[in-house]
């Protein structure tokens, strides 16, 4: 992620999105963390659907790692991302999300230079509308519009009065509006969701801009019963060049495609826990960038 978040979105991956799909109708689903380009609807183990007032807590943990560049310009990122997520549904059709993040980075260079810091992201807002049901009653399939903004509300850490660089930043600090398509099929014991987003970004702080980018996921869900769900799935991203005060970034864009896997559970009937993996299997990534697995722990809970 350039600044973890921004160039990931940019040029990293795609952090457990599909993690969240299925689990967590409030925080992230098709997408990553570190793109934020999660759907934070999508319900679980293909049994349940929007419906009128339903309201959905939930906090997602990630790990995520990259480094990019070569020799003194190289660079290795961490990145621990708390997102706390809620989403109301005001009838059957129509979802409201939030998604507020907490990050704290590490950046290291070969000649042992550190940099860290920690604070708040930038905060996704979506809607999500059901426009088409089919497969009887309320519907096994469901086709969808997604609408989106995410608010350049990250914190600007300082080290001694000056601000540390972009890279190390919680967020990038850019308005960015997105909209999608989405299809989900509910046919217990399967799930099958997927979605294409476009995320059009906007300039950034310290003169940064963000490549835009376009999110393909994919996720199927097996409930081996009602309590407990298997989960694999992929996203795909494709992303232009990063630029700095008008420059390029060499080491930024390209097309990223990792796999998923997931577990979740149902504990005390309305809370879900879920634990994930999502690894690199395509790296068309330009300049010298390398992602690294990811890692999830999750908690829903339904009201």
């Amino acid at each position: 992620m350039l600044f973890l978040f921004a160039r990931r979105l940019a040029s990293a991956p795609l952090a457990l999105a599909a993690a969240c799909a299925a689990m967590f109708s409030v925080s992230s689903a098709n997408a990553c963390s570190t793109c934020k380009c999660a759907d934070p609807t999508i319900n679980l183990l293909g049994t349940e659907k929007p419906f009128s007032n339903r309201f959905r807590i939930g906090l997602d943990y990630f790990v995520l790692s990259e480094s990019s560049g070569t020799g003194y310009d190289k660079q290795d990122t961490e990145e621990w991302r708390t997102l706390l997520g809620l989403a109301w549904s005001a009838n059957e059709n129509l979802t409201l999300a939030a998604q507020i993040p907490w990050v704290r980075k590490k950046i290291e260079s070969p000649n042992l230079a550190r940099s860290e810091a920690e604070g708040i992201g930038d905060i996704d807002l979506l809607a999500r509308y059901v426009v088409h049901r089919s497969g009887g009653g309320s519907g096994r399939n469901l086709f969808g519009l997604r609408v989106g903004i995410r608010l350049p509300s990250s914190d600007q850490v300082r080290d001694k009065g000056e601000k540390l660089d972009i890279d190390v930043q919680p967020d990038a600090g850019s308005t960015v509006p997105n909209v999608g398509v989405w299809y989900s099929r509910f046919q217990f014991p399967w799930f099958l969701s997927t979605s294409l987003t476009y995320f059009s970004y906007g300039e950034a702080n310290q003169d940064f801009s963000p490549g835009d980018a376009a999110i393909f996921s994919a996720l199927g869900q097996y409930g081996l019963n009602y309590a407990v769900a298997l989960q694999l799935g992929i996203d795909a991203r494709y992303a232009q060049k990063n630029h700095f005060s008008g420059a390029s970034d060499p080491d930024s864009g390209g097309i990223l495609a990792m796999a998923f896997a997931g577990l979740a559970v149902r504990a005390l009937n309305e809370l879900i826990i879920s634990v994930g993996v999502q690894q690199p299997i395509v790296e068309r990534l330009k300049g010298e960038q390398n992602e690294d697995a990811s890692f999830r722990v999750g908690l829903t809970y339904d009201f």
